[in-house]
């Protein structure tokens, strides 16, 4: 072989080396442009993960803070609501011992139920004979003075009291309702009574009557709703006192108890609902 032959078959050795080489350039070169696209494409959905999952931790950061502030609402509107409540029951006690004192100094002696709000008339306060309606005349007078008294106490605790009794604004519409309960022994009933049911109501409306005959005020007391406070009920013989199995006219069960409702709490509705929304029943 000729030099120039070798010259020229190294020649086409270097071509072809060169050719070789820049091939594989390219070729890495798409691998990296690919592998560059690849991490991009990879990068992006990480960087929209991440944002879903910040956009996801801030809606459930806020709607925390809603149950959070909606929990404490709940919690202070059940708390005012027991608040109102205690705070009826202790002005409703603080009523009836006023009655009462007020009455005892009057010779008329009452019983009081908290618990119930009731001021019991018990014999020892007026005293029906059996099977009738109305007291004996030297009874009646004793229904003027317990209406005095009701007419000098109850006022401040109604929608509008009288100006000239100084109330305190924290007692204000704080009374719903009283009522006149009658009641009778168990013996049944002859004449023009048709039962015991009849002759308890009759009570009960006589002392009613007999309440308002000298305290005219006391028929014009209306609570917040303007609404009278007074009304009339019979039960007969069904709650006694002294409970008898056998027929018995005893003056103890033969009453007339005055039942007093508070104004109830002005948000129990809705801490009702709040209570059904939160599963109570």
């Amino acid at each position: 072989m000729s030099i120039q032959d070798n010259d020229s078959f190294f020649a086409e050795e270097g071509a072809g080396y060169l050719i070789s080489v820049s091939d594989m350039m390219a070729g890495l070169l798409f691998i990296f442009i690919i592998t560059l696209v690849a991490f991009a494409i990879n990068f992006q959905d990480a960087t929209g993960q991440a944002d879903v999952a910040t956009r996801e931790a801030q809606e459930k950061a806020v709607l925390a803070e809603q149950e959070r502030s909606l929990a404490e609402e709940e919690r202070d509107l059940l708390q005012a609501t027991v608040d109102d409540l205690t705070n009826a029951r202790r002005l409703r006690s603080e009523m009836l011992t006023d009655i009462r004192s007020a009455l005892e100094v009057q010779g008329i002696r009452v019983e009081v139920d908290e618990e119930h709000g009731v001021l019991r008339l018990t014999e020892n306060a007026v005293l029906f004979p059996t099977g009738e309606a109305e007291l004996p005349p030297d009874e009646r007078w004793k229904l003027d003075i317990i209406g005095e008294v009701l007419a000098s106490v109850l006022p401040c605790y109604t929608a509008v009291p009288l100006p000239d009794l100084g109330c305190k604004a924290s007692t204000l519409g704080k009374l719903e309702a009283v009522f006149v309960e009658g009641h009778t022994d168990n013996v049944p009933i002859r004449g023009r009574f048709e039962d015991n049911w009849d002759l308890s109501a009759q009570r009960a409306l006589y002392t009613y009557r007999g309440l308002i005959s000298s305290q005219s005020s006391l028929a014009r007391l209306a609570n917040l709703t303007d609404q009278p406070i007074f009304s009339v009920s019979g039960y007969g013989d069904n709650r006694p006192i002294n409970a008898h199995a056998t027929l018995t006219a005893d003056p103890v069960n033969r009453r007339i108890d005055l039942r007093f409702i508070m104004t109830p709490p002005r948000a129990d509705a809705e801490v009702i609902k709040v209570l059904r929304e939160g599963g109570v029943r």
